[in-house]
């Protein structure tokens, strides 16, 4: 994918990234990107994870691009894990490189030492501490041009939630990864050069990948931002003139709220895209009348993305998700209702999972956990999961990763997590509690005590205290019957 970027050279001076007060030109970001992939093939890491726990930053996209180059497997890490969970990656993956963050360096210290034994840490930012600056790194002078990569070769890997709570790693090889950002362009609307992306999504998860890398990759400009602040956004709509949006149905109703909201901050925009849920016809209605443009939709996952796309706003009903982009395939499987969708975009496998692999690629096809329906024009429209997976602003949360840490509290006997709708994250995690014999329990000591072992966005929106919880007749917890009570 890099070698596709180093074609852009020639356009050398138009601008590649804006991050900070810091613009790139291709010229520059080839380069650095370059300089970069020297010192990881010199390093012997084609072919080996390189994990990546930075916020978004411009020494993120380098990483990328120089792990693209070099054949080094780009293994983004939420920077929103708890040092629990950033341990359990580590392990996981087993990375021969960890590049992080300065502000991250307290979670690194409340791991176990041991996960790093054998890692090279970089930092980035300031007081490196006991491990290297990512800035010193040099390339040694007789190091040779990186070969360009075999296009099966695994490029990315994805931790997303698996249904045990277990991290799935979703391995993209550099044919599929290339097929996530050629679809990502179609759907929308075929990014070129003249285009302009505001992205603030974490470049961590598929969603800032997939905004950043399909712009780079047609010649275009990122203007880049570490994060959703509702007045930052504004200005950067107004600055930059984006001429693209891909962002969560949350950020776009947030921004439809702020005071003196004006017709004039959308002007730029020639296109508004969402995905991870469908929209609400009230805010598509309320979208149209501030900005006259549509909230495009589009269906996808980390293991494929993107699959299809609605341009047309749907006010009659919910859940429409479009037709199919180039190359893709979607049926429902007659006996579940689920969909499972084929094309170039596939994941290659998951990480050291045969089992999980072949359970969920049949021939090519991939089961998708989703639901839906073709109507008699040819449209999906998404009709729910089939899988306990809560999709809170697109980060996917697993019931079973909750609850097991929930479990771990002595005060707590059993406890169940739903996902419940919500109009601005999509879904939100609410937990049903049942203390045990004589223990007294609060909502602010539960959520402390989550607070120290699972990611914020993970935390319950609202806790709920029973005295049992519902069974099947099998004696499974039967979170089906799991409902809050409407006051």
């Amino acid at each position: 994918m890099t070698h596709q970027l180093s074609t852009l050279v020639s356009a050398s001076d138009r601008t590649a990234l804006r991050f900070g007060d810091r613009s790139w030109s291709y010229a520059e970001l080839v380069a650095a990107a370059d300089r970069l992939a020297r010192v990881m093939t010199a390093a012997g890491l084609r072919g080996e994870r390189v994990a990546l726990a930075l916020p978004n930053c411009s020494e993120l996209v380098l990483c990328y691009l120089a792990c693209f180059a070099s054949g080094a497997v780009a293994t983004p890490f939420n920077t929103r894990y708890a040092p629990p969970e950033l341990e359990q990656a580590l392990r996981r993956a087993r990375p021969r490189w960890l590049i992080t963050h300065s502000e991250k360096l307290a979670d690194l210290a409340r791991i176990d030492a041991a996960v790093l034994d054998s890692v090279r840490v970089l930092v980035v930012g300031d007081s490196p501490g006991r491990y290297e600056g990512f800035g010193t790194l040099r390339a040694p002078s007789d190091s040779g041009e990186p070969i360009a990569p075999d296009p099966d070769a695994p490029a990315v890997m994805f931790f997303t939630s698996g249904s045990t709570g277990r991290p799935k790693g979703v391995v993209h090889s550099h044919r599929s990864a290339l097929g996530v950002l050629t679809s990502t362009s179609e759907a929308l609307g075929g990014v070129t050069a003249d285009d302009v992306t505001q992205v603030v999504e974490p470049l961590v998860h598929v969603s800032g990948f997939i905004g950043t890398m399909t712009t780079l990759m047609a010649g275009g400009t990122v203007a880049l931002y570490d994060g959703f602040d509702p007045l930052r956004y504004v200005d950067a709509l107004q600055q930059h003139r984006p001429t693209l949006v891909c962002t969560h149905i949350d950020i776009i109703a947030q921004v439809l709220r702020q005071p003196g909201m004006r017709r004039e901050w959308f002007a730029s925009l020639r296109g508004v895209y969402t995905g991870g849920d469908t929209v609400p016809a009230a805010l598509q209605r309320e979208f149209l009348a501030a900005s006259g443009l549509p909230i495009c939709v589009g269906w996808g996952m980390t293991e494929a993305i993107w699959l299809t796309i609605n341009r047309e706003p749907r006010l009659d009903r919910d859940g429409c998700i479009g037709v199919p982009v180039s190359g893709v395939e979607v049926r429902v499987d007659e006996a579940t209702g689920e969909l499972l969708v084929r094309g170039p975009m596939v994941l290659d496998h998951y990480w050291e999972d045969e089992t999980l692999t072949a359970a969920t690629l049949t021939d090519g096809w991939l089961h998708t956990g989703d639901l839906g329906e073709q109507d008699a024009d040819g449209v999906w429209w998404f009709t729910g999961r089939s899988k306990d997976i809560i999709v809170r602003r697109t980060s996917k949360i697993t019931s079973g990763e909750v609850e097991s840490i929930l479990d771990q509290h002595p005060g707590v006997a059993a406890a169940a997590v739903i996902g419940v709708p919500d109009p601005e994250e999509g879904q939100v995690p609410v937990a049903f509690v049942v203390a045990r014999n004589a223990a007294v329990l609060t909502v602010d000591d539960l959520l402390s005590f989550l607070r120290n072992r699972i990611a914020e966005y993970k935390i319950p929106a609202r806790v709920h205290f029973r005295t049992e919880l519902p069974l099947t007749t099998s004696g499974k917890l039967n979170r089906r019957e799991l409902k809050e009570e409407v006051p």
